[in-house]
């Protein structure tokens, strides 16, 4: 993908997951029901695609045997917690349906490997529901399908290395005009709540917004100034935390946790910070604090601007 791709990409991973977060508000938006199942889909298959962008050819068989290696263990997990939860509950059926070794995994030729993946997905996809209080989610599952795309994609086949990149190149721009169609309809059904959740119709805008792309090396640029005067503000805090910070542990989320301060004329730049969407909390004496979600893509500048309200 291109950096605009790129950033359009991130934007939408973010959207996901906060429509995600909200789905008590989203649940009652005509339609959303049946596009936002679409619009992860596509995020699902954009993700393939990339994967497969970026592998490097000369190392394709590293890259298909670490691949190998991870379906392996997503799919034994998955299995031994769908095999538990059949016989706890008597379903013998189903337990001798996903039961599979370690061994059976590893020995199994590609192709099998992939089948016997592909019948763990579905059997567990089925059972989704119950399988929750054995540790199994929707997550798990959506990991798993996309292992499975993607060391199937990884197997050789006869075509040409050119040719499977156009083909990405094709589908993608096909996949992200599917989801940008969507998402205008997001934008619409939005505004039905925009005046009885204003937090969620702000969160959403926030995330909404398209990172320019930038030059030069920095990841953000940000200017902070007065609402009436216009005129920067100097020593206001901001902290960025991942939004998904859940998932990476207390500890990381402490080291991954970044605050900066602006200068004279209410900026400051920040050179690197890690892919991802953001909760940015804007602080300063005397001023109301502001939170917003950002988006930041490699390669791409974000650009953070910021009127504060006196108290």
């Amino acid at each position: 993908m291109n950096n605009i791709q790129t950033s359009r990409f991130s934007m939408k991973l973010g959207m996901r997951d906060f429509l995600n977060k909200n789905a008590a508000i989203t649940s009652s938006l005509p339609t959303f029901g049946v596009l936002f199942p679409q619009f992860n889909d596509n995020l699902s298959q954009i993700q393939v695609l990339r994967e497969l962008q970026e592998i490097n050819k000369s190392g394709i068989s590293d890259h298909k045997n670490s691949l190998r290696s991870d379906l392996v263990a997503r799919a034994l997990d998955i299995s031994r917690k769908t095999e538990v939860y059949a016989k706890m509950n008597n379903n013998p059926i189903l337990a001798k349906e996903v039961h599979y070794t370690e061994t059976e995994l590893n020995k199994s030729s590609d192709s099998g490997l992939k089948d016997k993946a592909l019948v763990i997905w579905d059997k567990a996809n089925a059972n989704v529901m119950v399988l929750a209080e054995y540790g199994v989610n929707p997550e798990m599952l959506t990991a798993l399908k996309i292992g499975i795309d993607l060391f199937n994609a990884s197997i050789p086949t006869t075509r040409t290395g050119k040719a499977e990149t156009k083909e990405a190149t094709t589908q993608l721009a096909g996949l992200f005009k599917e989801n940008d169609a969507i998402l205008a309809k997001f934008d619409l059904l939005v505004e039905v709540v925009r005046l009885t959740q204003p937090e969620f119709y702000s969160g959403y805008k926030g995330i909404r917004k398209i990172i320019n792309t930038g030059t030069g090396t920095l990841a953000l640029t940000a200017n902070i100034t007065d609402t009436i005067t216009g005129i920067g503000i100097k020593g206001v805090k901001v902290t960025f935390i991942p939004l998904r910070e859940e998932l990476i542990g207390m500890n990381a989320w402490i080291e991954a946790k970044l605050v900066k301060t602006t200068a004279g004329k209410g900026n400051f730049n920040i050179k690197s910070m890690a892919d991802g969407t953001y909760t940015a909390t804007v602080v300063k004496t005397g001023y109301k604090k502001q939170v917003l979600n950002i988006n930041v893509a490699a390669g791409d500048l974000t650009k953070l601007k910021v009127q504060l309200e006196k108290n």
